[in-house]
Parts: structure tokens; sequence; C-alpha cells
């Protein structure tokens, strides 16, 4: 079973779930786990750039050093002039920058494994208008990133990137003005492309080639299992363990299966 070809409504709530217990648990070890897993299961779905790690690291250091400016309760570990830098403050970065990051990256994966059809295909029959909106914004973030590495590699083939700090916030702002000159003629042609082909004059049929299977049903109850551990007050660490690698556990099953198929060719 893997992520990718499972029927999509167990990937749904597994995600889901995963993401709601990220913003809500408090435990530092549990938000340190779901970065883990976050970044591994994306990993084993698709090449995660070092830009995007050094990003990482300089985001939670960011967080890191700016929260005690804001919150000075504690007991002070040093002083910077009359500025009080507190443990508990630094900590509490930590634990900001490690569930923004979490989500982040889970949303992404999200993402990835839920496309537009898919996202249809679960709630276009009761929600219609709703699915479509969100499955056209899931699509419209990739599409937007895409368009805007495009526009900037063309303006660098004009030569129109100066050196220097001011010249290259000018050359972002060139990039960001044609963006949005763009995602508005891209909508109102997707506005157009709708009423054309009838949008909202009859009631919408969804059709989705997914089969619930027995490996999904068992998927879903493992998590839905997993995640009740993970909010008890008893072995939370070992059940969110369970609960976040779930997903990492099963691609990596997939391809060491892969693997050993290919192997007996």
């Amino acid at each position: 079973m893997s992520l990718k070809r499972s029927h999509p409504a167990p990937v749904f709530v597994h995600l889901a779930l995963v993401i709601i217990l990220t913003m809500l648990v408090k435990n530092r070890a549990v938000l340190a786990l779901s970065l883990a897993a976050g970044l591994l299961t994306q990993t084993l779905h698709e090449k995660i750039k070092a830009k995007t790690l050094l990003w990482n690291l300089l985001f939670s250091a960011l967080i890191i050093i700016l929260n005690p400016l804001f919150n000075q309760n504690g007991s002070p570990l040093f002083y910077i002039g009359r500025l009080r830098i507190t443990e508990e403050a630094l900590l509490a970065g930590l634990d900001i920058a490690l569930m923004i990051l979490a989500v982040i990256h889970w949303f992404i994966l999200f993402n990835h494994l839920l496309s537009a059809d898919k996202f249809i295909y679960l709630f276009g029959g009761a929600l219609p208008n709703t699915a479509l909106l969100v499955s056209m914004g899931l699509r419209f973030v990739p599409l937007f990133s895409k368009q805007g590495e495009r526009i900037g590699q063309a303006q660098r083939a004009l030569g129109l990137h100066g050196e220097g700090f001011f010249n290259r916030v000018k050359s972002r702002m060139k990039t960001f003005v044609a963006l949005i000159s763009w995602s508005l003629e891209n909508a109102l042609d997707a506005a157009l492309a709708m009423r054309a082909r009838g949008f909202g004059s009859a009631k919408r049929t969804n059709y989705g080639p997914y089969r619930f299977r027995g490996s999904d049903l068992a998927f879903l109850i493992v998590s839905i299992s997993a995640f009740i551990v993970a909010i008890s007050p008893h072995c939370r660490v070992l059940g969110a363990a369970l609960f976040f690698f779930g997903g990492a556990i099963l691609e990596m099953k997939e391809k060491l299966k892969w693997h050993w198929l290919r192997s007996k060719i």
C-alpha cells in the first residue's frame, strides 16, 4: 500500500489528524517527531532541496531569537542591556518554530498526495463549490511558484536583474507585478472556460477511479487508533511516533518490496 495510490479518504483523514495534532500539542518531543516524520515522508515522495533545509534552519533561528524580545517571563539566563533573555522564552520560540515548520511540510505533503481531482472526488458531492474552490487553490499555489520561476528566468535572460541588494529588490518587485498580472489573467480565463462549459447550470456528476480496499480500511483504523493514543496522557510519545511515521513506514515497505521484486527478474 502506498499513500499516493491509496483511496483518498484514509489519506485525507490521516493527514488532517496529523496537522491538527501538530497544531494543538505542546509537547516538544511530539513536535520534533512530527517535523522529522514530515521531512522523511516528503523525502520519500519528492526530493527536498538543500535550499529548503537551509531556510528551515534560518527560520527556526529567527523565531528563537525574536521570541525573547516579546516574551520575558521566566528565569533570566543573561541580559542584553535592559533586555532579559529567559530560558522559557527561548524554549517557547523553539516550540513555535518546530510547530510552524512541521505544519508547513505536512501541508506540502497534503498538496502532493491529494490532488485537485481527489479533493473534488471526496467533497464534490456534498460541497461542490467549496471543494472546487479549495482544489483550485491547492493547484494554484505550485502553479504560482513555477510561473514566478519562469518570469524570473526570463528577466535574467534579458539582463534585467542587477547586482546589489536594492537592484535585487527592484527585480523581485518587477517579477511580482508580472506574476500578479498573469494570475489575474489566468483566473479570468478559468472563469470564462467554466462558464462556457456550463458550470452551475445543473447538478455536477463525479467520477473517481478509486476503490476502497481492505488495506485502506486497516490504515484508517490504525491511524485513528494511534491518534487516540497520541492525545492520551499515557504513551503519548510512542503513540505519536507510530502515528506520524505511519505513512513513511508504508512508503518504505513499498520501496523495499519493489526493489525485492525487481531483483527477482
